[in-house]
């Protein structure tokens, strides 16, 4: 009997088992009966209670899986990982994250109504672990590699802006699918360190402000911590800084309105709370 690496979501933290299931089993009779042997040992599903169960398959790029349909039907192979976790409601209402995550799509989709000429929403990734937005930047010039001296530059970046599992509590993670030359960019992922310290108020329109001057180096953190690229780092420090090369020319995001005469912020997180 085929065996699978299971990771329960409890009270106590994530427990790892190792279950046997049938080919023609179904998921959701299958999980019955583990949830009812979980809580005879005295373990309980966080949110179980309040919430709708999931069953993701993968890691970061994990997906959800149907509940009614067998494992080997959705390409799951013996001894892949599953993760099952809740989503949480609260008095009938959706979760904390996923309002949040809505509203998210809301700023952004007003961000790219006031720069239509830069931002471009390519779509968004629904997931039990993760929620991504897929966004193009344009007209924001970066360094996509230095050769023999010579800046190769990049005017246009798509960018997927991922909310995790622990959103809010975790910030926004942003990755860049193009090749782009900085200390803060990893270049075997693409994986762009935005935050310096974040905050759970920190928004979309934040990460991409700053992807855009990241990308031109108006935002450079040579922090050993945040150091992604060190020859990005080298090159900024030794060549880029002292020839003044950067930073690059760019028109930044418009991230306000004008309403009765007044500029004002579309961002929450730069609101002034009235009095």
């Amino acid at each position: 009997m085929p065996q699978y690496q299971i990771y329960f979501d409890t009270l106590e933290g994530e427990k790892r088992y190792d279950v046997d299931i049938d080919d023609d089993e179904i998921i959701d009779l299958v999980l019955r009966g583990i949830l009812a042997e979980l809580h005879e040992r005295g373990h309980k599903i966080a949110g179980a209670s309040t919430g709708d169960l999931k069953v993701v398959w993968g890691g970061r790029e994990g997906r959800e899986l149907d509940l009614s349909r067998t494992l080997p039907e959705q390409g799951v192979r013996p001894n892949d990982v599953l993760r099952v976790l809740v989503e949480s409601y609260i008095a009938g209402a959706r979760s904390l994250r996923a309002d949040r995550i809505d509203k998210e799509w809301a700023l952004l989709e007003r961000l790219a109504g006031l720069n239509p000429e830069t931002i471009e929403i390519v779509g968004r990734t629904p997931s039990a672990v993760e929620e991504v937005f897929h966004v193009r930047l344009r007209e924001s010039p970066g360094v996509a590699a230095v050769r023999g001296g010579h800046l190769e530059r990049r005017d246009e970046h798509s960018l997927r802006l991922i909310f995790t599992r622990f959103y809010p509590e975790m910030p926004i993670d942003c990755y860049v699918d193009e090749r782009l030359f900085h200390p803060n960019v990893k270049p075997e992922t693409g994986f762009v360190c935005l935050w310096e310290q974040a905050r759970p108020r920190d928004t979309v329109i934040q990460a991409l402000a700053r992807a855009q001057a990241m990308a031109a180096y108006r935002l450079v953190n040579m922090n050993s911590v945040h150091v992604m690229n060190k020859d990005a780092g080298v090159w900024y420090e030794t060549v880029a800084v002292p020839k003044r090369l950067v930073p690059l020319t760019w028109e930044e995001l418009r991230v306000f309105e004008i309403r009765d005469g007044r500029a004002q912020w579309i961002d929450p997180a730069r609101q002034v709370p009235r009095h």
